[in-house]
């Protein structure tokens, strides 16, 4: 049993000569400057993120409804009395998002019962 191994040779420290690199990668040098742009290719200058398309497009107020704040309408008393109590009720059971058979326990707990029989009321704008 030999204790060491022969190492093996060196490589032949002879270039590759279909390597195309003639220096460093990344030299930080801009390649393309000073060359005419092939035809068909746009070369953008400066920040092209103030035209992102995926940018939020402006709304309109009329269909802002949904960011609207508490603060933006009146509340009636009953939808105050509502709202009071279904953060109560998120906070005392640590619900973020109550079911709807939660949301009704809430409404019979304030006492709203089903009318008997009729129409129900017509919503008319």
């Amino acid at each position: 049993m030999e204790p060491n191994p022969p190492a093996d040779e060196a490589a032949a420290a002879v270039p590759d000569p279909r390597d195309r690199r003639h220096g460093p990668r990344r030299s930080g040098a801009d390649r393309r400057a000073g060359k005419p742009a092939p035809a068909g290719v746009e070369r953008r200058q400066g920040d092209r993120r103030a035209s992102d398309r995926r940018t939020e497009p402006p709304v309109p107020e009329q269909y802002r409804a949904g960011a609207r704040h508490m603060n933006e309408y009146p509340l009636l008393a009953d939808e105050m009395e509502f709202i009071n109590a279904m953060n109560a009720y998120r906070q005392k059971y640590a619900k973020p998002f109550p079911t709807w058979s939660e949301v009704l326990h809430v409404l019979k707990a304030l006492g709203y019962r089903k009318e008997d029989g009729g129409e129900p009321p017509s919503h008319s704008s």
